[in-house]
């Protein structure tokens, strides 16, 4: 290794930086509740960048112990829920997705999504709801206490249009960083 730092070390030193930052992401999600789902969404950028630049397991690495502090630091918080319950491991589960075909994709990616959401739904309604309050309001509670039945229908669905906007989004700023940004990153693997 003659006087240089391994790549071991670098990867996870940039692992560490980017879990921190991410975890501050979510910590100004929390602080402002409206931003909580796109805080969470950003933090996920972080991931992304590791699985292009870092692979193995580092993202995943990276994945736990951003989504463990956040949770530790503001367990009432929704920020880092939807970090834990989906963003954060998303980015890794899309490239796998990604090399099947196209309808099964799609087909994947929303049922992970729903599944998610009904989780996240059942960990708000067993650890923050007080007795007597139903499923439904913890739905309603995950999206942000609105009410009645059918605005929680609508906003279930307008939740995965916004994923599906979300996905192409994400793709392209892939491509972008792919093509653009990562001949800039190429010390990482000296």
């Amino acid at each position: 290794m003659r006087g240089g730092v391994s790549t071991n070390v670098k990867k996870l030193t940039v692992g560490a930086l980017l879990s921190a930052m991410s975890v501050a992401l979510i910590s100004f999600g929390a602080l402002l509740e409206t931003l909580d789902l796109s805080m969470a969404a950003i933090a996920s950028f972080a991931c992304v960048f590791a699985v292009i630049e870092l692979k193995g397991m580092y993202p995943w690495l990276m994945y736990a112990v951003t989504g463990i502090i956040s949770v530790l630091l503001m367990p009432q918080s929704m920020a880092g829920w939807f970090y834990l319950l989906f963003f954060g491991y998303y980015p890794m589960l899309k490239e796998k997705f990604e090399r099947l075909k196209k309808p099964v994709t799609w087909v994947l990616k929303l049922i992970l999504l729903n599944a998610a959401i009904l989780i996240c739904a059942v960990i708000v309604y067993f650890f923050f709801m007080g007795s007597g309050e139903g499923l439904l309001e913890a739905f309603e509670y995950v999206f942000g206490n609105v009410g009645g039945v059918a605005v929680v229908a609508v906003l279930y669905l307008l939740v995965n249009v916004v994923f599906v906007v979300y996905d192409i989004a994400l793709t392209r700023l892939i491509s972008f960083y792919i093509f653009k940004l990562s001949k800039r990153f190429k010390f990482l693997n000296r």
